[in-house]
């Protein structure tokens, strides 16, 4: 009986022995499980965060299944735990659950991400090709649809950074082509719906409602291409208007855009056109009868726009009027001297596009003056309507009365040599610009034409030529002509606006030269006889009371280039 209960105590014991292994095993085992699902979750948030692996672009399914699948089979191994181990175990699968949940966020903004991807790729073909029709139309639906859809899942993405990496590559740029394109959208379904109603034989007043959409919206289309389709479309419906629907809103909306239409075919930069004045006065009074003030502020803005296009900056200007007098061996002082002398705002047209006429009938920039009703001299209607033409013309009219003086039979005296790049030989073509006439005689006006075009000269060209002697200016007979002795001056001041690329020049006194062409940029004084290569043609500012030119230059013996006004380069 003693043997037999020795015996029953060591199968116990050996029981006991064995169960201890096996629960050492399992525990081991599902450690094991667990530093594996760590190590997953840690290669999958690498993968899902930008800064790390992430790139906006990358889906990492397999590394997502992974986590996942290891996760699940340390878990059922967790379960089966107890006590501090446990609890341990279950506190890193929280993490690697987090990991995953995160993941699964990044990869479903991703994926729906190409998705809007694809969408907006197919209206950026459109935008390039220049085109807008039914398919575009449906691409657009899709693609709002999808943002629509999708929007929640960008906002869902763990990590600022990530997330925005996330937004910058699918939604950001995808919301801004669904906004550029929301104009010509407007207006291609307007149209649309205006044709459709057009052939249903509809009522002008349900017409009038998608027509109002085209004459608000149409001129807000950013796409150029597009919107030149839209305006060709919308042109073809104005002219396939039955008579009978020309009544009420729907006429007055139409007469409108075509107004419109009119005033944006006759204006462009520096030039406008003799309807002009007309059609504004017209579009002011129909802009007036809009009720809605932000639907008037719209329109307006549109009639603003039109009208701001024959705009030329001052810089443009100057520009044209130095490119003119050197076309004629001018120099360019004089003629920009002239320009502000008979134009003091250097106005071409009126804010209504009319020509700036003077008392005497002299149009424009260069008052360019009719001498009777029929005079054919110029095409009269260009000179009035075409800003360039205008100073062709008065640059023509200069170039003409400095032959005067070279005539067999001569009206007007030489100066000194008869050299044009001279700024005193110009004083009589200066004054028979304005009249070779007793009106113009410094013995008898204070202040003679050209006397204020000589004073313009020195205080906005800042050049200082010797003006001619009013002793040498003589007026005899009757008719009153000028006697033609030649005259010869002490000073004799060259142009310095005529210089070219590669030209070199040394300077003959201190100059302040600039780091940009214009006077409130940093200068540095360099001294006299300071050498300098001329780098390119002349350059204007943007201020009206500058008559000089820049040139850019590089300094003999000084790092960089410069800037420095023309009037320095003597």
């Amino acid at each position: 009986m003693k043997f037999y209960r020795l015996f029953i105590a060591a199968i116990v014991i050996l029981a006991i022995s064995g169960f201890g292994h096996t629960n050492t095993f399992a525990a081991d085992k599902a450690d094991a499980l667990v530093n594996s699902a760590v190590k997953a979750g840690k290669t999958l948030d690498n993968m899902t965060t930008v800064g790390k692996k992430a790139t906006g672009k990358n889906i990492p399914t397999k590394e997502y299944n992974a986590a996942v699948k290891k996760y699940k089979s340390a878990k059922s191994a967790v379960n089966k735990q107890s006590g501090k181990k446990k609890k341990a175990n279950l506190s890193k699968l929280k993490t690697v659950n987090t990991q995953i949940s995160r993941g699964k966020k990044y990869i479903n903004a991703v994926s729906n991400g190409k998705k809007i991807a694809s969408k907006k790729a197919k209206l950026d073909k459109d935008i390039k090709m220049g085109v807008i029709n039914s398919k575009t139309l449906v691409a657009y639906s899709n693609l709002s649809k999808d943002l629509n859809k999708y929007a929640s899942t960008f906002d869902a993405v763990y990590d600022k950074k990530t997330r925005d990496t996330v937004k910058k590559l699918y939604k950001t740029p995808a919301e801004k082509i669904k906004k550029d394109l929301n104009y010509a959208i407007i207006v291609k379904k307007a149209i649309d719906e205006t044709s459709k109603l057009m052939k249903s034989n509809t009522s002008s007043n349900k017409l009038a409602v998608p027509y109002y959409k085209i004459l608000l919206n149409i001129d807000s289309i950013p796409q150029q291409k597009m919107k030149q389709q839209l305006m060709k479309e919308v042109k073809k419906i104005n002219s396939t208007i039955p008579s009978k629907l020309k009544t009420g809103k729907f006429a007055e909306y139409v007469n409108l855009e075509m107004n419109f239409e009119r005033l944006d075919s006759y204006i462009s930069k520096g030039k406008s056109n003799a309807k002009v004045p007309g059609l504004y006065n017209q579009l002011k009074k129909n802009i007036t009868s809009i009720s809605s003030k932000t639907d008037k502020a719209r329109l307006q803005k549109r009639f603003a726009g039109i009208m701001n296009r024959q705009k030329v900056s001052i810089k443009e200007l100057k520009g044209m009027l130095t490119k003119s007098a050197i076309a004629k061996g001018i120099p360019p002082e004089v003629v920009k001297s002239i320009a502000v002398t008979e134009n003091g705002n250097l106005t071409q047209f009126l804010p209504n596009g009319e020509v700036f006429k003077s008392h005497d009938n002299g149009y424009g920039i260069m008052q360019v003056t009719p001498m009777s009703d029929s005079d054919k001299s110029y095409d009269w209607n260009r000179v009035k309507y075409d800003l360039s033409y205008n100073i062709q013309a008065g640059v023509e009219i200069l170039a003409k009365k400095w032959t005067y003086a070279f005539l067999s039979s001569p009206v007007m005296p030489k100066i000194n040599n008869g050299e044009k790049n001279l700024l005193e030989n110009w004083y009589f073509a200066i004054m028979a610009y304005n009249g070779l006439s007793t009106k113009n005689d410094p013995n008898k006006v204070t202040k003679p034409y050209q006397l204020k075009v000589y004073e313009n000269m020195k205080n906005r060209t800042l050049m200082n030529p010797e003006i001619v002697k009013k002793q040498d200016v003589i007026f005899t007979g009757n008719p009153v002509k000028l006697k033609t002795t030649p005259i010869k001056t002490k000073l004799k001041t060259k142009s310095t606006q005529f210089y070219k690329k590669n030209d070199r020049v040394t300077i003959s006194a201190s100059a302040n030269f600039r780091t940009k062409p214009t006077t409130k940029s940093t200068r540095k004084s360099f001294p006299k006889g300071t050498k300098v290569t001329i780098l390119g043609g002349a350059i204007e500012d943007d201020s009206p009371a500058n008559l000089f030119t820049w040139y850019k230059v590089s300094v003999s013996g000084a790092k960089g280039t410069w800037y420095v006004a023309s009037s320095n380069l003597k």
